[in-house]
């Protein structure tokens, strides 16, 4: 229920259960303290306050999805570890070459980072967000013939803006996942559809 409906209050009560230490060390099995590695040049890092200053209050903030910054591709990689069974997998931009002339076939090896959390928990995840799409925030990403799941977010856009950014992060099919896509809306408003500015930030295979 939590995560169908994005309920602050009981994200806020996991995290204080977990605690300062746990809940850093899932961030970065995550991936979400440090680059993907993804091989393009320049790729940006997230903006966490540092485990040793985070306190009752910020563990509480973080806790929900506010007070740091992360790029869609991390977003996408941790989100894929849950897609892949709890595996982490470095993200690839391409994943095989072929020969025009001869036509061989070189596939870009997969990097695995380990196991991030069990396959019977990464089952459970997707379960409960498959919920999110067929009963709570995220209904408007159904589609017909199809098992989807995913998760909402929004999030200021700075400090004291009054700007918003929101966003879906979707997996699908949930029995077999293979794509992962995250979409964000950038200060989205309800005033006229033609005033709202997009950008579809990426889209993975879970399986990188």
């Amino acid at each position: 229920m939590a995560l169908m409906n994005s309920c602050n209050p009981i994200f806020i009560g996991l995290g204080q259960k977990l605690g300062v230490k746990t809940y850093y060390s899932y961030l970065n099995k995550f991936r979400l303290l440090n680059k993907t590695g993804i091989d393009l040049p320049g790729e940006a890092n997230s903006i966490f306050l540092a485990e040793e200053k985070a306190g009752p209050v910020e563990l509480a903030t973080i806790s929900f999805g506010q007070r740091f910054e992360i790029t869609p591709i991390q977003l996408v990689t941790a989100v894929s570890s849950i897609a892949n069974g709890g595996t982490s997998i470095t993200p690839r931009i391409v994943k095989q070459i072929i020969d025009s002339e001869t036509k061989e076939i070189t596939d870009v090896p997969i990097k695995e980072n380990g196991t991030v959390i069990s396959k019977e928990t990464s089952e459970k995840v997707l379960s409960m967000m498959e919920t999110v799409v067929s009963e709570g925030t995220g209904k408007n990403a159904k589609v017909a013939g199809y098992r989807i799941g995913g998760k909402t977010g929004t999030s200021e856009d700075g400090v004291n803006t009054n700007k918003y950014v929101t966003s879906f992060c979707g997996v699908a099919p949930i029995e077999n996942p293979q794509v992962v896509v995250l979409v964000t809306l950038y200060n989205p408003t309800r005033r006229r559809r033609t005033s709202r500015r997009w950008s579809c930030s990426t889209s993975w295979r879970a399986n990188i």
